[in-house]
């Protein structure tokens, strides 16, 4: 590759997803990456609020090809495992290239505080490599979030990654961006919800996100969505059957063009999620 464009691809990766700022998830970014309340194994990065209410065993991975571009894959793996009061996450992403590459490592817990709220934390360990001769800095950070039942059909979620501004370099004194979301998710019917999030950070302005999901049929999901900042649309379709769940999606951008992504995860052992919790469950499996 030219090192010419090696500038344009770290601004690329600087604008897009940050020390760890991007929604993860083949799902989530069919909505526009508006995921805040959404309850899938990427809560784990998404908002850590939401993982409480998953009570099984899953585990999935994700990969990206951003705007067509090799340099700019991005590729991770999550998993959550209940226990007796509360559930459990790992997950681990890296977007880049031998020449600049940026991974994190998350370790988080959420439980429910009652059968309509759940809350959770996250802790974070970043890493940003700019080829060798730069070297590479790491940094330790964390965030946490709480998803809310307010009504059958009506969730709520907020989440805060990074509240302290940890500090990736000493150079510049360049921090991690805080970022804020709330969001907001209507269920319809049992077939239709729609969901819309803000979400500010530290460095960019609010950034409007929204998503619809469609069930056609009991295994089939249809999506699509739209975000503000950068102006992008979304779409994708799933299926679901005996707990494999296949994503596929992709973003546009008017200028850099497609985003495509393909998501795979599967739920194992039983669901320990009580009946009071159908409503906002995942429709039944197959």
């Amino acid at each position: 590759m030219n090192k010419l464009l090696l500038p344009l691809i770290v601004l690329s990766c600087q604008l897009f997803a940050s020390n760890g700022e991007g929604p993860l998830g083949a799902r989530s970014a069919a909505l526009g990456h508006a995921s805040s309340t959404l309850r899938d194994v990427w809560s784990t990065r998404n908002n850590q609020g939401s993982i409480g209410f998953l009570r099984q065993a899953e585990a999935g991975a994700f990969a990206e090809n951003r705007f067509m571009l090799k340099e700019l894959t991005q590729s991770g793996f999550a998993a959550v495992v209940p226990i007796k009061k509360g559930t459990f996450g790992l997950c681990y992403s890296s977007l880049g290239y031998k020449l600049y590459r940026e991974s994190q490592l998350s370790l988080s817990y959420g439980i429910k505080l009652s059968e309509n709220i759940s809350a959770g934390v996250a802790f974070d360990y970043l890493n940003t490599k700019i080829a060798d001769i730069y070297g590479q800095a790491h940094a330790f950070t964390g965030s946490f979030g709480i998803t809310a039942r307010l009504l059958p059909q009506l969730t709520i979620a907020t989440h805060i990654y990074n509240p302290f501004r940890a500090k990736i370099t000493d150079y510049n004194n360049e921090k991690v961006p805080t970022i804020f979301k709330v969001g907001a998710q209507y269920m319809f019917t049992q077939k239709v919800f729609l969901m819309a999030e803000a979400e500010k950070t530290s460095a960019q302005t609010v950034n409007i996100k929204a998503g619809i999901e469609y069930i056609p049929a009991k295994t089939v999901y249809i999506r699509a969505g739209a975000c503000s900042y950068p102006t992008q649309a979304a779409f994708g379709v799933g299926v679901n059957y005996k707990g494999l769940k296949i994503d596929l999606s992709s973003m546009y951008h008017s200028i850099l063009g497609l985003s495509p992504q393909i998501g795979l995860s599967y739920a194992f052992g039983k669901d320990k999620s009580k009946r009071s919790d159908s409503v906002i469950q995942e429709p039944e499996k197959l």
